[in-house]
């Protein structure tokens, strides 16, 4: 009896290892496709648009509207929020040219539980480019990385960071920041605490295709990177 009930105890956790191991919102993989341009992460709403017989397009959080070229049936809802890798095809020309047109690599509805604007931006990593209309340092890679929910990252210019970060629809707020106390020149090091000091007035981003803005309070002009 002992050895049956220590069997059906391994079975069970077994079982239950297994089935914890399935992702519960599994992505929808739709082709490559022509495979000619840069993929980006596409988050928003499904809306119906009354136009030429009528079609679906994705409204992002961020504003844009795309189009999509391969939509799937079972996502042709109007008000379904969803994530999907893209591609643009500039290269293919619409009769309702209402938005760019973009190609779908794979799709799934928007994760439960996660905050507007939160879910398509997990597990990406950016690179600095511009820091609020000043250029970057050409010899250092500035990052940021969305690990986890609730969580960032990246590189600071010569330090890596990591803390906490909330976003709801297109509001960001970056929390204390942890950071290594690694000692490099002195523009660097000035770089850097320009960079940390935006990511902590930061209160709004927008994604517009491979390319993530970020605006913080009393800058002009946004962080820029580029997507990873």
């Amino acid at each position: 009896m002992t050895r049956v009930l220590a069997s059906l105890t391994l079975c069970l956790a077994a079982c239950a290892s297994g089935g914890a191991g399935r992702e519960s919102n599994p992505w929808e993989e739709l082709g490559r496709g022509d495979q000619s341009g840069p993929v980006f992460h596409l988050g928003g709403t499904v809306r119906h648009v009354d136009l030429e017989g009528g079609l679906f397009v994705i409204d992002a959080a961020d504003g844009t509207r795309y189009v999509p070229t391969n939509l799937p049936p079972a996502y042709q809802l109007d008000g379904l929020p969803l994530e999907a890798e893209a591609r643009r095809r500039d290269d293919m020309a619409s009769i309702a040219m209402v938005a760019p047109l973009v190609e779908l690599v794979r799709v799934r509805k928007a994760p439960p539980g996660n905050p507007s604007g939160a879910a398509w931006l997990l597990g990406t990593i950016w690179r600095l480019e511009n820091l609020a209309g000043t250029a970057v340092l050409d010899s250092v890679s500035a990052t940021l990385e969305f690990p986890s929910e609730g969580q960032t990252a990246g590189t600071a210019s010569c330090n890596r960071f990591t803390g906490p970060v909330t976003m709801a629809g297109t509001a960001i707020t970056f929390g204390p920041q942890a950071v290594t106390r690694m000692a490099c020149r002195e523009a660097i090091m000035s770089q850097e605490s320009a960079y940390l000091e935006a990511l902590g007035k930061a209160e709004r981003f927008r994604v517009e295709g491979p390319i993530l803005y970020i605006y913080s309070a009393g800058r002009e002009e946004p962080l820029r990177f580029i997507r990873r």
